[in-house]
């Protein structure tokens, strides 16, 4: 079943539940299917009927255009290209040119920065605004639809089952080695076998109040929304303001069902906020993105008893999450490795082997590179043929199309899979190869504390000269002595030469550790 039919059956079923929960504003199914149904009319009116593969942007952040909006495109059978209104305008209008996006929706917080869009990215578009006018006069716009005119648009009526699985349902733009953004491609058959497989796994229930804490331009806010509104359950946007404190937001919203990068968890642990018994309403949290150390997810646990916890994996190539482990008290202690809490293995339905530096198989326990086959795995990255070939290849004696997934996993003697590192966080020190994650441990258990990071120095003459380890506290613990902690832990070669400590770790618009901007520290003192 398509989301958007899964979306009319819960509106059917439950027409005055609330749907959307901003702020302190609500929008029940009902009044959610009539705003989702007219603009997807539009898109379809501005696409002129024929939506398959066509891309469609959604200017939007944490409104009620972000959401009406992202499930709309894929209503109309169109693919849905997320839009940061914060996001600097050239990056949205490389987006744009690269997407070939001709179909923006625009939500009221973005409006204004519409001209510039239009003149940096040299397209005409047909604009779809939301509460917002557009100037006549402006350069750039070919047409102005009003997704709050009923007079423009009626609801359109559910299509899905026109929908082809290999049509595009949406491309995400990541941050690329080369500095421009890449798109990752998915398709309605891929995002068909995530919804189903994740349904059985943990679907929401209609009672629950599921928060979202990411931007559009991440691909698990999709996930927030498509199976909130699945399973009739509230949809609770976070507010920017509460994301550096977000336990209080937790209960204050009776949030039952949570979604987030792991160093949300790691933030609430460091200001001593996941006490036991904290959060008695959570039924079920989900924590990606980032290693899980094994106290954070200790204490996770314990503030949350009645909760089940998961440990997610997945590449955005392979649609949103293909690996859980479920924490179990008294026993998961036991299967962590280095500190850090297993990844469980992918979905069943998913082929996966580990590979070695010289490409065999490994077999049985061992560490390699994950390596990813089924339906989930996408087609590949958008208009970057050359990339494609590096990354999706075929195997010798092996079915169908693979993955690289760039991941170093370990397999231990129970078959699960533990992640260890990103291959390119592997670097060479002094000819020595060092994985950045090893060190990441020292550092924890060094300091007492999960938030911390290891990064090269930058090069000289080619070569990386040392590391530099950075821990977030406020212990008043200086680095040298962190540092003296490590000498008794990793082998000399792996010391770093220094220890920074940081009141705060700088996060990305993903909310994961910002290892861009730690490398500007160094680069810049």
């Amino acid at each position: 079943m398509h989301p958007y039919t899964g979306f009319l059956q819960a509106a059917q079923q439950r027409p005055d539940a609330i749907a959307l929960e901003i702020n302190d504003q609500h929008w029940t199914y009902t009044e959610m299917a009539d705003q989702v149904g007219r603009t997807a009319a539009l898109v379809d009116r501005a696409l002129g009927g024929a939506c398959a593969g066509q891309r469609v942007g959604v200017f939007a952040s944490r409104s009620l255009t972000a959401y009406a909006g992202s499930l709309a495109v894929l209503a109309a059978g169109a693919a849905h290209v997320a839009l940061n209104p914060a996001y600097p305008a050239e990056r949205n209008a490389t987006i744009l040119r690269r997407a070939g996006i001709d179909v923006l929706v625009v939500g009221p917080e973005a409006i204004e920065r519409v001209p510039e869009l239009l003149r940096l990215s040299g397209r005409a578009l047909t604009v779809i605004a939301t509460g917002s006018s557009v100037e006549p006069g402006w350069t750039g716009v070919r047409a102005v639809l009003d997704a709050n005119d009923h007079a423009q648009a009626q609801p359109l009526a559910d299509r899905s089952d026109q929908q082809r699985p290999e049509d595009l349902a949406y491309l995400v733009f990541t941050s690329g080695s080369t500095g421009e953004p890449k798109g990752v491609a998915i398709e309605h058959g891929n995002l068909a076998a995530y919804m189903r497989n994740f349904r059985e796994l943990a679907a929401p229930l209609p009672t629950d109040r599921v928060v979202t804490t990411y931007e559009l331009t991440f691909d698990v806010a999709l996930h927030d929304l498509l199976n909130a509104w699945w399973s009739g359950a509230t949809l609770v946007v976070m507010p920017e303001r509460a994301m550096l404190a977000p336990a209080r937001f937790m209960l204050d919203r009776r949030i039952s069902y949570w979604f987030s990068v792991a160093s949300f968890a790691m933030i609430l642990q460091r200001q001593g906020l996941l006490r036991p018994g904290l959060f008695p309403q959570l039924r079920v949290g989900l924590l990606c993105g980032e290693a899980l150390p094994k106290a954070t997810a200790m204490a996770w646990s314990q503030a949350a008893p009645n909760a089940v916890l998961y440990n997610v994996y997945g590449p955005t190539e392979t649609t949103m999450e293909l690996a859980f482990y479920r924490w179990q008290p008294g026993r998961s202690e036991q299967d962590c490795l280095r500190g850090v809490t297993p990844i469980g293995l992918p979905f069943a339905d998913h082929a996966h082997l580990l590979q070695d530096d010289a490409g065999r198989e490994v077999v049985g326990p061992g560490t390699g590179e994950l390596l990813l086959q089924g339906p989930q795995v996408g087609p590949g990255y958008w208009n970057d043929e050359e990339r494609n070939a590096q990354t999706f290849v075929t195997l010798p004696d092996r079915p169908g199309r693979w993955y690289r997934t760039g991941d170093r996993i370990e397999r231990d003697a129970l078959g699960q899979y533990h992640f260890v590192s990103r291959i390119d966080f592997m670097v060479k020190v002094r000819g020595n190869r060092i994985e950045l994650g090893e060190v990441e441990h020292a550092l924890r258990e060094a300091s007492g504390v999960d938030l911390v990071a290891a990064i090269p120095k930058p090069a000289v003459d080619g070569m990386c000269p040392g590391l530099v380890g950075f821990v977030c506290t406020e212990s008043g613990t200086p680095g040298h002595q962190i540092r003296d902690r490590v000498i008794g832990l990793l082998p000399k070669y792996m010391v770093p030469d220094e220890v920074r400590v940081l009141p705060q770790m700088p996060m990305n618009a993903n909310r994961k550790i910002d290892r861009h901007a730690l490398g500007a520290m160094l680069t810049s003192s």
